[in-house]
């Protein structure tokens, strides 16, 4: 693809992150400032192969190695809009795949660790996220429902699969009022799903349905 092109994709890329940005329902108009100009910041096409290109500005999924997709960017970008995404947090993404979602973390200006459960996707994810400059970002191969006891607490954690059991997620390795958003598997699909952690216990609230492969 021709430099001119690839300029053309970006410039478009900004454009739709705008629109799926206010119509995310960000209540905070400083973090939707900050999603937006991260998410502006690192577009999709950085992270998929040449043959998907001109799909990276639709929101869609697209398919990725190891049988995985990334998300389509108006969930991504809800996700984002929930855990309050803000300078100087401690952030875990669990099932991080490409990198792509850490590396827009990254851009705004957060503190990102990531788990990969296959670990020829993580190496590669690894390899990539530093040949675009993102050495920040932290990532390995483990398990979700582990976390990364190591290095928590975490002021949120992003769960990028779909989940089947909330006693799949490490809820003890979030700091007190942290956050975890999550697709969480139902009858009908998948529902947006948010825990906070309080003093001494869990809120939990269910959001929208999302197609979430």
């Amino acid at each position: 693809m021709s430099n001119a092109s690839t300029r053309a994709i970006c410039g478009e890329w900004s454009a739709r992150v705008a629109q799926w940005v206010s119509e995310a329902g960000i209540l905070n108009e400083d973090v939707e400032a900050h999603v937006r100009d991260a998410f502006c910041r690192v577009p999709r096409a950085h992270f998929v192969d040449s043959d998907f290109q001109e799909q990276c500005v639709e929101d869609c999924e697209i398919p990725l190695a190891h049988g995985q997709w990334l998300t389509r960017p108006s969930i991504v970008i809800r996700m984002m809009g929930l855990i309050n995404l803000r300078k100087r947090m401690r952030i875990l993404e669990l099932g991080f795949g490409s990198g792509y979602l850490c590396a827009v973390m990254a851009a705004a200006g957060a503190q990102v660790f990531g788990l990969e459960t296959v670990g020829s996707f993580a190496q590669s994810s690894r390899k990539h996220l530093d040949s675009l400059g993102y050495h920040g970002v932290v990532v390995r191969r483990g398990d979700g429902k582990k976390g990364w006891p190591e290095v928590a607490p975490f002021d949120a954690i992003v769960v990028s699969y779909p989940l089947v059991n909330e006693s799949d997620l490490p809820l003890s390795q979030l700091s007190v009022n942290g956050i975890v958003v999550a697709p969480m598997v139902s009858e009908h699909g998948a529902r947006l799903t948010l825990w906070t952690r309080t003093p001494d216990s869990y809120r939990r609230i269910v959001f929208e349905e999302v197609a979430f492969l």
